[in-house]
């Protein structure tokens, strides 16, 4: 049996997304190292007992981010300390599980 146009077109529609999923990593390792990258924003909430501080920020082009306010996970929670709303702050972030995460934090 020849293959035909269709039955490579099907073939090669379902290798993309088998060969995507292979190249992904697979290890906890890389699952830990999340892409990171630095924001600048304004605190518009403290939640001290949830860990989270909520943010208005300028985009964040590293992960396609528009100006948004939404709340961050930060880890760890030490680094709200002496922070107050309407702070200006800098920030590093993650993509983090759920929640981005801040993981540092500069007061402008």
């Amino acid at each position: 049996m020849r293959p035909t146009v269709a039955s490579l077109t099907v073939l090669l529609t379902l290798a993309g997304p088998i060969a995507a999923a292979a190249a992904e990593p697979a290890t906890p390792a890389a699952a830990a190292h999340p892409k990171t990258a630095k924001g600048v924003g304004v605190i518009t909430e403290i939640d001290r007992p949830g860990e989270t501080l909520t943010v208005k920020h300028q985009p964040i082009a590293a992960f396609g981010w528009p100006s948004m306010t939404m709340p961050f996970h930060v880890t760890p929670p030490s680094l709200m300390d002496g922070l107050k709303v309407g702070q200006k702050i800098t920030f590093e972030t993650n993509e983090g599980h759920g929640l981005p995460e801040i993981t540092a934090i500069g007061k402008r």
